[in-house]
């Protein structure tokens, strides 16, 4: 007996939260994961991870790129990038994006028509760009806290939340139970299909020149893990993370400097403001009486001192 598929479920809980309107998650923010708190046994798990990577995945990568001519892998890659956008889909429904959803849904189907099964990224060129979307981000919309940071074994840098939304992704993604309900292939061509993805990236960060970087750093795993939560800052809040406003210090006014660089202040102010102990002309006496008058005028300043004339010589006799 096939068990019954979740895709109507998420689908029905999509349009629950149709009414949603709001623009931030309500956990985006990553003060645990920048913490860091299991950094040793993360940086223990990125070791392994890299011995995978040079053993396995970075010459598969590179094998693929040799036989495979550019054009080619970046078809490969719209291929994959096509078959997520269900699953981009169904995340923007339970995330109450619904213009979103159906900008996506435009995306899946003229890829999918015009593509010739998305191998073409025409959408991009119609006003579509992939906007993806995951169980990660719908558990931060719906304010579930992401938890420390973790490396996880092959996957790489992640959370507690994005782990767990990562395993929902592979569990119930809606792409992959389509394909086994129409079409029921052996879990070695899923297998397969999984590994072609995990190469697919790798070739990826090849391109982008991923590896030159991390030989260029001082620390790799620092590098790796700033970068990545820099980005998912950036999926959280689909490409607007508000300023973090720590980053800049304030700095007390300085009245002097200000009434100085301002030319237009008036000549008490900026005495007023140079001279701490001066009392400001703007503010009246408490008791209610008027400065004193004075009909003192103004010093005038002191004239220059002169020099004696140098003298000259006597004026001769006529003759």
């Amino acid at each position: 007996m096939r068990r019954p598929s979740p895709i109507p479920l998420l689908l029905l809980l999509g349009v629950g939260l149709a009414g949603c309107t709001a623009t931030t998650p309500r956990a985006g923010a990553l003060p645990a994961p920048e913490a860091d708190r299991w950094e040793k046994t993360n940086r223990r798990v990125y070791a392994v991870n890299k011995q995978i990577d040079r053993f396995a995945f970075k010459p598969a990568a590179k094998a693929y790129r040799f036989v495979t001519p550019r054009p080619l892998r970046t078809a490969i890659a719209n291929g994959y990038s096509n078959f997520g956008e269900p699953a981009n889909f169904v995340n923007a429904l339970l995330q109450g994006k619904i213009a979103q959803a159906f900008r996506t849904f435009d995306r899946f189907l003229i890829n999918t028509i015009l593509g010739v099964g998305g191998l073409a990224d025409h959408a991009t060129g119609m006003g579509r760009p992939q906007e993806s979307e995951d169980f990660g981000q719908t558990l931060a919309w719906w304010g579930v806290k992401s938890g420390p940071y973790v490396v996880l074994p092959v996957f790489g840098p992640s959370t507690l939340r994005d782990g767990f939304g990562l395993v929902v992704d592979q569990l119930a993604d809606p792409a992959s139970i389509a394909r086994n309900e129409l079409f029921g292939p052996s879990r070695i061509f899923r297998l397969g299909q999984t590994a072609g993805q995990l190469v697919n990236l790798r070739s990826r960060v090849i391109d982008q020149g991923g590896d030159q970087l991390l030989a260029d750093s001082l620390d790799e795993y620092t590098l790796v893990k700033s970068a990545w939560l820099q980005r998912r800052k950036s999926l959280l809040y689909d490409g607007n993370p508000p300023i973090d406003d720590s980053e800049f210090e304030d700095v007390p006014a300085d009245p002097a400097a200000d009434a100085m660089a301002d030319p237009a202040a008036p000549p008490a102010a900026a005495a007023a403001a140079s001279d701490p102990a001066a009392p400001d002309p703007s503010v009246s006496d408490p008791t209610g009486a008027a400065p004193p008058a004075t009909d003192a005028a103004p010093a005038a300043a002191p004239a220059p001192e002169t020099l004696p004339a140098t003298p000259s010589a006597p004026p001769q006799p006529p003759q």
